[in-house]
C-alpha cells in the first residue's frame, strides 16, 4: 500500500519556510506564527523520519533531504497557484452576472447602454465575454449568451431578442450615389458587401422587386462588425441586423436606403433550464429584452 501524504499544512509550511530559509518571513506570508511554522516542520520531520533544516547561528540551511523535497515539491505548489489564480482574480460570484456574446453585439448595442444598465441594475457586476466561439454553458462559468442564429441549440432555453431584420444601409455620402440623380434605387454604381453564405442580396431582390446588378462586384465579410466598418467608411452597402444599425441610423452615421426584409436568423438570448432561478441573471434577462424592445 501507498504510504499515506503528510497534512498538507505541513507541507505548505515547509514550501514557504524553503523559499525563505526564515521561519518568521513564512509566518508572516501564512498569517500565523512563527511557532507554529516550527510546529509543522517538526510534525513534517517525524513524519519522514529526516531532519529538513539545520539551526545554525545565523540563520537556517536545508539539509540534503531537505534541498530533494523542496525540490519535489516546489512545481506541484506553483501548479496549484497557476491553476487557481484565474478563480482569485474574478470577484465574488454573489452579484456578478457573466454574459458571452459576439464582438459586434457587444460593441454596438451593450457597450453604449452600459451606463443604462448601471442605473437600472446598480447592484448587478455585469461581466461581458466576447468570442465568435459558442460558449458551452453547461461546463463553463457563463451565466447567458446572446447568439445569431436560428435559436435551435439543444439542452438551451432559447428567446428571441429582436426580429430577424436586415436593414439596407450605406454611408450618407453614398446615398446619392445608391438613389442616383432621378431617385430610384440604383447599386450598380456601389460595391455589395456580403455577410451570409446564401446570399442575402438575392432574398432582398426576391423580397423588393428590385433588380441587382448582372455583374455585381461584392466584398465578402464574415463579422457583422467588419461589415459595419466598411459600410461607415462608405466602402458599400450592406445588409445589417436592425439591432446592430439601430443606433448609427438614429444619429446619423448611416442611411437606410431601402425597405427591410425579414431573415431566419436574428439574436437569441440562451441560458440553462436553471439561470432563471437566480434573480441577479433573471433581472439581467428582462432588462436586455426591455432594452432590445425599446424604439424597435
Amino acid at each position: 500500500m501507498a504510504k499515506s501524504l503528510p497534512p498538507l499544512n505541513a507541507l505548505r509550511a515547509f514550501e514557504v519556510a524553503a523559499r525563505h530559509l526564515n521561519f518568521s518571513r513564512a509566518a508572516e506570508e501564512l498569517g500565523v506564527t512563527p511557532g507554529a511554522i516550527s510546529k509543522q516542520i517538526l510534525s513534517l520531520e517525524d513524519f519522514i523520519g529526516a531532519r529538513l533544516f539545520e539551526r545554525l547561528p545565523d540563520g537556517l540551511e536545508l539539509t540534503l533531504e531537505g534541498r530533494e523535497l523542496k525540490e519535489s515539491i516546489s512545481p506541484a505548489f506553483e501548479m496549484l497557484g497557476g491553476a487557481f489564480n484565474r478563480f482569485s482574480r474574478r470577484p465574488p460570484r454573489t452579484n456578478v452576472v457573466r454574459l458571452a456574446t459576439v464582438a459586434s453585439f457587444a460593441s454596438q448595442f451593450l457597450v453604449p447602454r452600459l451606463d443604462a444598465f448601471e442605473k437600472s441594475l446598480p447592484d448587478v457586476e455585469l461581466e461581458i465575454l466576447t468570442s465568435d466561439r459558442i460558449a458551452d454553458l453547461a461546463r463553463e462559468e457563463i451565466d447567458l449568451s446572446i447568439r445569431f442564429g436560428a435559436g435551435d441549440w439543444d439542452g438551451l432555453v432559447s428567446c428571441e431578442l429582436v426580429a430577424g431584420l436586415l436593414v439596407p444601409v450605406c454611408a450618407p455620402s453614398l446615398l446619392d450615389q445608391v438613389t442616383g440623380e432621378d431617385g430610384c434605387l440604383s447599386l450598380d454604381r456601389t460595391r455589395l458587401i456580403q455577410i451570409f453564405s446564401s446570399s442575402e442580396w438575392r432574398n432582398w431582390q426576391e423580397a423588393t422587386g428590385l433588380d441587382l446588378p448582372t455583374a455585381a462586384r461584392s466584398y465578402i465579410m464574415e463579422h457583422f462588425l467588419v461589415a459595419l466598418q466598411a459600410v461607415t467608411s462608405g466602402q458599400g452597402v450592406a445588409l445589417l441586423p436592425e439591432i446592430i444599425v439601430r443606433d448609427a441610423l438614429e444619429a446619423g452615421r448611416l442611411k437606410a436606403f431601402s425597405t427591410a426584409i425579414e431573415w431566419h436568423q436574428t439574436f437569441h438570448l440562451a441560458y440553462l433550464p436553471n439561470a432563471e432561478r437566480q434573480p441577479r441573471v433573471r433581472s439581467v434577462i428582462e432588462w436586455l429584452q426591455n432594452e432590445a424592445a425599446r424604439h424597435a
